[in-house]
């Protein structure tokens, strides 16, 4: 087995460690990571689904999404970073209502596009998994209830880091254990052979 699971255990064991202890820094980390990926989605919006159907009100409700989730994704960033108390649970609840109204927009544009031959389910999952990150932000968001939620979290991470380097090692000595094995089952013929005066026969001229 490839030491790299030992590795990856012991990583992932101590990031469970750090969440357990900064449940609250984790949750920022959340969030942010979340308006990040607001600001590449608005991006992607303008860039890319803005362009699939010609229709004014396809073009104005895609745009309006992906100017309203790029902005929201900004302060998402910015908040956590300068802010906490209570204008830091006013984001939060911000980012989970731009989140809901996000995904309901994108369904009502996937839906224009029901006559047009476009493949439609990449649109569907993109805002089922707008609602699924508001509700991640709903469970969280109330101080105690998220704490507890993200120390389970940790635990979790850190069982599978500790179960990776289980295997790690395991998996070592078993393969020490094959290997002394293999050279005991191989030493009885090599001192028969030499036991017996067997020599590898010459070639004569």
């Amino acid at each position: 087995m490839k030491r790299w699971y030992l590795f990856l255990g012991s990583l992932l064991a101590l990031l469970g460690l750090m969440i357990i202890i900064f449940p609250a820094f984790w949750i920022k980390v959340v969030v942010i990571l979340l308006g990040l990926g607001m600001i590449a989605y608005g991006i992607y919006s303008l860039k890319v689904t803005k362009t699939l159907f010609d229709d004014s009100t396809f073009t104005t409700t895609i745009l309006v999404k992906s100017i309203g989730s790029i902005i929201i994704g900004v302060l998402s960033v910015f908040f956590p970073l300068a802010f906490s108390g209570t204008v830091w649970t006013v984001m939060i609840w911000v980012l989970i209502i731009s989140l809901i109204l996000s995904a309901i927009l994108g369904f009502y544009t996937a839906s224009l596009l029901k006559d047009t031959g476009i493949d439609r389910k990449n649109y569907f999952l993109e805002n089922l998994f707008l609602l699924i990150a508001a509700l991640v932000l709903i469970l969280i968001s109330p101080k105690q209830l998220g704490i507890a939620i993200v120390r389970i979290i940790g635990i979790a991470v850190m069982v599978i880091g500790g179960a990776l380097i289980i295997v790690d090692l395991t998996s070592k000595k078993q393969e020490t254990e094959l290997s002394v094995e293999v050279k005991d089952d191989s030493d009885p013929s090599d001192s028969d052979a030499t036991a017996s005066g067997t020599e590898p026969a010459s070639d004569s001229e």
